[in-house]
């Protein structure tokens, strides 16, 4: 993995986030104007949500605490009410992320540790595929794989081996799609690039590290 390139993406979105909250506050201020009652009942509500936690704090009676907690499902309601008949729902009040998943931090929580979504691996992948100007994989894959390209002739002497390149080639496809399928599997063995220079190896290499 190209840390300067993580790096570089996590940047990018640390200010998709902010922009997304950035944006939230303006689609309150504008609702607010338009419905100043929303306003008023999102700030009682934020008021009526300490007092909540004040009195269970303190020793208040369960009468007072019961108290607010009615207070707060009737300023609820009156918020839904007031929202449907603008055609609106609680979603308007949360940040439209890019990705849900992550909310655009590019990390995921499983379980007790984080890991990068697959958005932001999604992202440095195309940044390689550009680097190695393989980014066309709807063509660029071996469903078309032309071995007509490839001679039919055996020719030992230039060769050195008894099959013809077009089977070669044929047994070196077949040999790195195992090796795709069984990627995961502890016994599968790494593959090995050899070869003159100006083989394009590295473009292989590239496409296999991604």
């Amino acid at each position: 993995m190209n840390h300067a390139n993580l790096k570089l993406l996590l940047k990018k979105y640390e200010q998709k986030r902010l922009s997304a909250f950035l944006a939230l506050d303006r689609r309150k201020e504008d609702l607010y104007a338009s419905c100043p009652r929303l306003q008023e009942i999102d700030s009682e509500l934020s008021q009526f949500g300490l007092n909540t936690a004040k009195c269970i704090l303190s020793s208040g009676s369960n009468f007072s605490l019961q108290e607010l907690k009615e207070k707060i499902e009737s300023l609820k309601l009156e918020k839904q009410k007031l929202l449907q008949s603008l055609n609106l729902d609680d979603s308007f009040f949360q940040p439209k992320f890019d990705c849900f998943k992550c909310e655009d931090t590019g990390y995921v929580k499983l379980e007790n540790r984080y890991e990068l979504c697959n958005c932001i691996k999604q992202k440095l992948f195309d940044i390689e595929y550009n680097k190695s100007n393989i980014s066309n994989l709807e063509q660029h894959n071996f469903e078309h794989f032309n071995f007509d390209l490839y001679s039919d002739k055996i020719n030992e002497d230039l060769y050195r081996s008894n099959l013809s390149p077009r089977e070669n080639m044929k047994n070196i496809k077949d040999i790195a799609g195992s090796f795709i399928e069984n990627f995961n599997l502890p016994e599968e063995k790494n593959l090995l690039f050899t070869g003159n220079t100006g083989l394009r190896k590295i473009f292989f290499i590239r496409l296999y590290c991604l």
